[in-house]
C-alpha cells in the first residue's frame, strides 16, 4: 500500500492552481494585443490608436479588473462557507465549472460591458481555488508538513503565469485573442474531470495505507475534528484575533500580487526607457525567469518555516521571521521605474514576486493551524474576501494612476505594503496560536 499518497493530492492541487492562473492570467497578455484594444474601445480595425485611446483603454482595464476582484472577493466569502458544508470535492467542482464557463464566454465578447460581466463570473468561480486547497491540505497533511505542502501548492500560481506567458502570446499570433481565451478554457474543463475522479478524503481512499493514515492524523483530536461545533460562522470567526491576523496577511499582500499579474506585461512592453523592448514573440523568457524564481521562493520560504519549527522554534517566531525576510526582500522594488537595465528590472521583479509567494505560503499555512478543521475554508474565505475587496479598490485606482502618473506610485506602494502588514499582524496577534475550542470560544462570545 502507498505510504506517500498525500503528495499525489498536493500534485493535484498544484495542477488545479496552475490552470486557475492560466485562465485568469490570459487577460494580462491579451490586453497588449492591438485588435483587442480596438474591440474594447469600439474602434474599427483600420483606426490608428492614439495616446488618448491608450489612456482610455487603461482606465477601462482598471475598472474591468476591479469587477473581477469584486466578484473574486465575494466568491471567496461564499465558497469558503460552502466548502466547509458540502465538502472539498463538491465545493471545488462547482468553482471549476463556473470559471470554465466564464473562460469560454470570454472568447465571444465584443464590448466592455460584456467583458466586465464575464470577468466578474470568472472571479466568482476562481475564488474556489485557495479555500478548497487549504481545506484539502488540512485534511491530508499533519501540521508539521503543511507549510511545505502549501509552498508547493502556491508554486502552482507561478507555474500558471509561466504557462500563460509561453502559451498565450503564441496562441494570439496563431488564432487571435479570442482563440487564446477559448483554448485556455479547455484546460478548465479537463481539470474538472481530473478533480472529480482524483480527489477524496484520506479516510475514503483505499490507496492510503494504515501507516500513512495514522501519520496524517497525528496530533489531532478526531472527535473534535469531526464535530459540527467546530464549524464557525462568519460572525463567530470575526470575534477572534486569529481571524484578523490572517486577514491582514491577505489585505496587505493581495493588491500587490494582483498588480503584478495584471500590469507587468503592459509595464514591460510600454516602458521606453528600458534598454530592451518586448513584444509578443519574446514575452516568454523574462516571465519564465521571474516566475520560476517565484516558484523557488514559494517552496523555499515554506520549507524555511517548517525547518525552523522542526528545530524547536515556535510557529510564532518561525513564521514571523520568515515573513520579515520576505517583506524586506520586496522593498527594493520601488527602484524599478528609474532603472534602464532590462535585466535589472527582471531581477528585482523576480526577487519581489518570490518574496510575495513566500509571504503568501506562510499566511495560508497559518490558516490550517490557527483554525479548527471545520472552519479552515470559511476563515480562508473571509481573508480572501477582505483581501479581494481591497484589491478591487486598488485595481480601480491603478488604471487611472498609471494613465496619469505612470507606474512609480504603484511600485512605491508595493515596496512598503508587506512591512506595514507584518507590523499590523504582530500588533493584532503577538503570539500565533490556534483557537482553543474549550476556552477561546467562551472568551470570544463574551
Amino acid at each position: 500500500m502507498n505510504t506517500n499518497y498525500r503528495w499525489r493530492i498536493i500534485s493535484l492541487l498544484f495542477l488545479a492552481t496552475t490552470i486557475n492562473y492560466v485562465d485568469r492570467q490570459a487577460l494580462s497578455f491579451v490586453m497588449t494585443d492591438v485588435a483587442f484594444k480596438k474591440t474594447m474601445l469600439g474602434l474599427s480595425p483600420d483606426v490608428l490608436l492614439t495616446d488618448e485611446h491608450l489612456k482610455q483603454f487603461r482606465i477601462q482595464m482598471g475598472l474591468i479588473d476591479s469587477a473581477f476582484k469584486a466578484a473574486y472577493a465575494i466568491g471567496f466569502l461564499l465558497i469558503g462557507w460552502l466548502i466547509d458544508r458540502v465538502g472539498t470535492k463538491k465545493g471545488f467542482s462547482i468553482g471549476i465549472a463556473v470559471w470554465s464557463i466564464a473562460s469560454i464566454a470570454s472568447g465571444f465578447i465584443s464590448t466592455v460591458g460584456q467583458f466586465a460581466v464575464v470577468r466578474a463570473v470568472l472571479g466568482l468561480g476562481e475564488a474556489a481555488n485557495f479555500p478548497s486547497a487549504m481545506k484539502a491540505i488540512s485534511e491530508w497533511f499533519p501540521k508539521r508538513e503543511r507549510s511545505t505542502a502549501t509552498g508547493i501548492l502556491n508554486a502552482g500560481s507561478n507555474m500558471g503565469v509561466i504557462t500563460t506567458a509561453l502559451l498565450v502570446p503564441f496562441l494570439m499570433q496563431q488564432f487571435g485573442w479570442r482563440g487564446a481565451f477559448l483554448i485556455s478554457a479547455i484546460l478548465g474543463v479537463l481539470m474538472l474531470v481530473i478533480w472529480w475522479v482524483g480527489y477524496s478524503k484520506p479516510q475514503e481512499n483505499v490507496s492510503v495505507s494504515d501507516a500513512e493514515y495514522q501519520y496524517i492524523m497525528e496530533g489531532r483530536d478526531l472527535v473534535t475534528e469531526s464535530a459540527a461545533e467546530n464549524r464557525f460562522s462568519w460572525l463567530q470567526l470575526s470575534r477572534y484575533r486569529q481571524t484578523w491576523a490572517f486577514c491582514f496577511g491577505k489585505i496587505f499582500a493581495d493588491p500587490v500580487w494582483f498588480f503584478y499579474l495584471t500590469w507587468l506585461p503592459d509595464f514591460l512592453i510600454t516602458n521606453n526607457q528600458l534598454d530592451r523592448k518586448l513584444d509578443l514573440k519574446n514575452f516568454g523568457i523574462p516571465f519564465l525567469i521571474i516566475y520560476v524564481i517565484s516558484d523557488i521562493g514559494s517552496i523555499f520560504f515554506g520549507w524555511l518555516a517548517t525547518k525552523l519549527m522542526k528545530n524547536g522554534w515556535t510557529e510564532n517566531k518561525a513564521r514571523k521571521l520568515t515573513m520579515l525576510i520576505c517583506a524586506l526582500s520586496v522593498t527594493p522594488i520601488y527602484l524599478i521605474p528609474g532603472i534602464h537595465s532590462f535585466a535589472g528590472v527582471v531581477a528585482l521583479l523576480a526577487l519581489a514576486t518570490a518574496a510575495h509567494q513566500g509571504w503568501s505560503t506562510n499566511v495560508y499555512a497559518m490558516s490550517t493551524t490557527l483554525f479548527p478543521g471545520g472552519s479552515v475554508a470559511t476563515a480562508t474565505g473571509i481573508g480572501g474576501f477582505l483581501g479581494g475587496t481591497v484589491s478591487m479598490l486598488v485595481a480601480a485606482a491603478t488604471g487611472y494612476i498609471v494613465a496619469t502618473f505612470g507606474y512609480k506610485p504603484m511600485f512605491i506602494f508595493a515596496s512598503c505594503s508587506y512591512l506595514i502588514g507584518l507590523t499590523v499582524i504582530h500588533l493584532v496577534l503577538p503570539a500565533l496560536k490556534p483557537i482553543d475550542l474549550k476556552t477561546d470560544r467562551l472568551a470570544a462570545v463574551a
